[in-house]
């Protein structure tokens, strides 16, 4: 039995044992009182007949007469008087209607001793009178007074029960907030609650804010020392762009995606004449130059009306910059950002100074193949003098042109249900799928196309809430590949900030059996920069309903993982990049160790995206990885 029901049945029990005392006890005390004022009128009326009686004529009509008068002014059961010869005279009443029920008398009797007195004639004793008053109107005074009692503690017993129902509610108030935080905790959300008033409660609190503050300060500790550890290993120290090495990852990443009809660009950048500038200038004055550079470009980039997602720029050598734009192939759009907007270092005009070339690949072409390309593109820009030398699209020619068109193919293939899904397994160490990754593909044209092919379109003319519920209402329809082994699903950053969106996921949520269909949500790391009440929330009421749900992506933003031990989340996954990295880089192996460590110290698990090899899949088991997925787990299986 719960806390909280055995205050109510204490409280229940005190109010009524309080009830039943008071009743009782007051009834006894009127049971008593109404017994000695009989007593006492029995013993008056035998006094005062004695002395009348001594005093008159001894005849016994006389006396009869007498003793009938007596007995019609009061309220009598009986008088009587014997004689010394054993004769005598009675006076009895008849029986009459009592309202006192029969249980009442026999609980509540009124026993009342009768009066006695003697009667003498001169100085000889001529009799005995008795006298028994009725006890028939005592005890229907005695029900009405009972009925009264009753009503009136009644009355007292709900005021009581109202007062004890809020002292109840004020009590147990605090132990639901110290039962939500336990649970919270026990659900891997380290919150912080206001510590209650009721000392007991407030102790149980304090310990707990303090164990979800030290789990903060770690993760906040540990967040810092990886971001530190990343800058050093991964980044330019003077820019604080992607290093050669780590740039190149983050391409190969894109490139290894072979399942992915996605379409990229890659910008690269050289800042000409460096030397010149640092005579000029200064070394440092060139460098404080550069990173106003590279710092100019991500915002000019992320802030473009072209809805860029995860721009990502690297320096791969003192004058050369690499800018990757993910799915992403409108080069000829970029014209006037490049050249128009983008200052050189030095205050250099834009458009003079600096060149640029940029290209589109696809997923599938060597590394090697992408950055000869756009050097050459390069190149013939420092050769012709042209700020800006664009690549030729020797890709298939895109049906739709314009935004008009991609909306309306688009909406048709959603409306139509022309949507389908891939499968790809995330492994544990035993080789067993944990769960099978679902990517929506929709048939445009005629043709069916993966998710990276029309999703940035849909991000842009805002149709990714419609592509996500689609999805989720596709997959409810069919059986999962293996039942009982759960499905993910990704959900956008966009979808999260719908509200009605939120609430249709979770309605298709309940709506399929949790243990033979069970899903799992997958969120971008972006998703950590919404509210933290909003995201909190959506994640516990779709983890009520049996799915599990994690965040991908993440290592990209290291600031922000610390938020995630206050939103209860299963699992984590980290950006392919550090996949790439983790077969020969030891740095990154080291890097990869502590962020599984991190994870599993809050109770989370940790997967690893983008395994391209079987030496890759080893790796990542050695550095903590609770599964793996990516175009090497196919291969390997």
């Amino acid at each position: 039995m719960s806390l909280v029901k055995q205050l109510w049945l204490a409280t229940i029990i005190l109010i009524v044992t309080a009830f039943a005392g008071s009743l009782a006890a007051s009834l006894v005390s009127a049971q008593a009182y109404y017994q000695e004022q009989l007593a006492l009128k029995n013993i008056d009326s035998a006094n005062f007949l004695a002395i009348t009686l001594s005093q008159t004529e001894k005849e016994r009509a006389l006396i009869r007469s007498f003793l009938d008068a007596q007995f019609a002014t009061g309220h009598y059961q009986r008088i009587r008087l014997e004689f010394g010869n054993g004769q005598s005279v009675d006076v009895r009443s008849e029986a009459t209607d009592l309202s006192a029920p029969a249980w009442f008398r026999s609980l509540f009797p009124l026993r009342v001793p009768a009066g006695v007195a003697n009667v003498s004639d001169s100085w000889v004793n001529y009799g005995t009178v008795s006298v028994e008053s009725a006890t028939d109107y005592a005890a229907n005074s005695l029900w009405v007074t009972a009925q009264r009692l009753f009503m009136w503690l009644a009355l007292v017993a709900l005021c009581a029960g109202l007062v004890g129902s809020w002292l109840v509610r004020r009590i147990s108030q605090p132990l639901k907030d110290v039962v939500q935080q336990a649970e919270a905790i026990g659900e891997k959300r380290f919150i912080v609650s206001e510590e209650p008033r009721t000392t007991e409660f407030r102790r149980v609190v304090r310990a707990m804010n303090k164990l979800s503050r030290r789990v903060e300060h770690m993760l906040e500790s540990e967040a810092e020392a990886l971001a530190e550890m990343r800058e050093k290993a991964l980044h330019d120290p003077v820019t604080g762009v992607a290093n050669r090495e780590f740039f190149a990852s983050r391409l190969d990443a894109l490139l290894g995606d072979y399942d992915s009809e996605a379409r990229h660009t890659l910008i690269l950048a050289r800042v000409p004449d460096l030397a010149k500038l640092n005579a000029k200038l200064g070394h440092e004055q060139v460098n404080a130059e550069l990173s106003r550079f590279c710092a100019q470009v991500s915002d000019i980039f992320s802030t473009s009306e072209h809805h860029l997602t995860d721009v990502f720029i690297g320096r791969l050598n003192g004058s050369d910059f690499g800018i990757l734009l993910p799915e992403f192939s409108n080069t000829h759009a970029l014209s006037d950002v490049l050249v128009s907007e983008i200052q050189g270092p030095g205050n250099q005009e834009p458009g003079q100074g600096l060149q640029f070339s940029a290209c589109v690949f696809h997923p599938g072409t060597s590394r090697a193949e992408v950055m000869m390309r756009a050097d050459h593109l390069l190149a013939q820009a420092e050769q012709t003098q042209e700020p800006l030398v664009i690549g030729e699209d020797r890709l298939e020619d895109i049906p739709f042109r314009n935004a008009s068109e991609w909306r309306a193919a688009i909406e048709s293939a959603l409306d139509n249900d022309e949507l389908d899904e891939a499968m790809h397994p995330l492994v544990g160490r035993d080789g067993t799928p944990l769960h099978q990754e679902a990517k929506i593909r929709l048939k445009l044209n005629g043709n069916w196309r993966a998710a990276e092919y029309f999703l940035p379109w849909s991000r842009r003319l805002g149709l990714l809430p419609r592509v996500d519920i689609a999805m989720m209402k596709h997959l409810s329809s069919i059986a999962p590949p293996v039942i009982g082994n759960p499905v993910l699903v990704h959900v956008s950053t966009e979808s999260l900030l719908d509200e009605d969106t939120c609430n249709r996921m979770l309605k298709l949520i309940e709506r399929r059996p949790s243990e033979s269909h069970p899903l799992r949500l997958e969120l971008p790391e972006s998703a950590l920069s919404i509210d933290d009440l909003h995201l909190g929330s959506f994640i516990h009421e779709a983890q009520q309903r049996g799915c599990q749900v994690g965040i991908g992506g993440v290592g990209r933003n290291l600031e922000r993982i610390s938020k995630v031990h206050e939103l209860g989340l299963d699992y984590i996954k980290t950006d392919p990049v550090y996949a790439q990295l983790l077969e020969s880089d030891r740095t990154a192996q080291q890097y990869v160790q502590r962020l599984t460590v991190l994870a599993h110290s809050i109770g989370l698990e940790i997967y690893l995206a983008g395994a391209t090899s079987k030496v890759c899949i080893e790796a990542a088991w050695e550095a903590g990885f609770d599964g793996v997925t990516g175009p090497g787990v196919a291969r390997a299986r």
